[in-house]
């Protein structure tokens, strides 16, 4: 479970987001199996679903889909109004040389591409917004489609410490000015706290409420508190339905194996289904080209 802190500042123009993510961090590597630097990058995008959870509107969910051209490929992180996140990654290990500064090379472990938002609010047609990646390192990125796409000037910090036995630290910070009256000095102080700025490293010795004082000042702070979780909506029953959704040939190649197994992308959670299940899903699929 992570803590999430939020809230407002300088009289509701500006909006807060801390979490401490280690815990939801630590459960994407161990459910799927993550090497270092896949925790690193598929860590801070979950950490960016978690920081917004509050912004969420009730019923609401939100996915990012970071869709680029380096060896992590596809990275995909989503998070609901209830504080629920979970996400995935399509190259679950590999590794590639220290950065110039000798941290982890997330900028061209994810490459170029596009950043896609999908909002669903629950209405038929959910909203979808692509923005090009603009670093790689994924906070800009993020950032970057608030700013462009939402018009709210925001700025995100995030952060994944490892070592031999897991995740050390790992955290993410986000700031969206909601009222460009903000006075140009506090924007400025904000922006020069934020430069050289490490989430994870201030975690090592400072609270979230206090790193929240720090960066943004203590003029009107009001927090509240929030827990973020990793938990998937898989279930036996929706992996069922995606097992229908196979060819009859397929099918019948299965039942001659006597057993099908379909594993959800989110938490690498497997779900077994023997012959019995199988000759059901052909009896269904049969019942359906007839009636077509």
């Amino acid at each position: 479970m992570a803590k999430l802190v939020h809230g407002t500042a300088y009289d509701g123009m500006l909006r807060f987001s801390l979490i401490d993510s280690k815990d939801i961090v630590q459960t994407s590597k161990e459910k799927h199996g993550l090497s270092y630097l896949p925790t690193v990058v598929l860590g801070r995008l979950i950490t960016a679903s978690g920081l917004v959870v509050p912004w969420l509107g009730e019923r609401e969910s939100i996915t990012f889909v970071l869709s680029g051209d380096g060896p992590a490929g596809n990275v995909v992180a989503q998070s609901n109004f209830t504080g629920h996140v979970r996400g995935y990654i399509t190259n679950t290990s590999f590794e590639l040389e220290p950065n110039e500064i000798g941290k982890f090379d997330v900028r061209h472990a994810v490459g170029n591409g596009e950043l896609t938002v999908v909002r669903d609010v629950g209405l038929k047609t959910p909203y979808v917004s692509k923005v090009p990646i603009i670093s790689g390192e994924i906070a800009e990125d993020v950032a970057y489609y608030y700013t462009k796409s939402e018009q709210i000037p925001s700025a995100f910090a995030l952060g994944v410490l490892m070592d031999t036995s897991g995740v050390v630290h790992a955290g993410g910070l986000a700031i969206q000015i909601l009222d460009r009256n903000l006075p140009e000095d506090v924007i400025s102080g904000i922006e020069k706290r934020l430069n050289g700025f490490s989430i994870s490293h201030e975690l090592e010795k400072a609270s979230l409420e206090d790193i929240a004082r720090y960066v943004i000042g203590d003029d009107g702070l009001l927090f509240e508190e929030k827990n973020v979780v990793f938990k998937c909506s898989c279930s036996r029953e929706k992996a069922y339905e995606a097992l229908k959704l196979f060819e009859l040939d397929d099918l019948y190649e299965l039942l001659a194996e006597g057993k099908a197994g379909i594993t959800c992308k989110w938490c690498s959670e497997s779900y077994e289904f023997g012959p019995d299940d199988i000759k059901h899903a052909i009896e269904l699929k049969k019942s359906d080209s007839r009636q077509e």
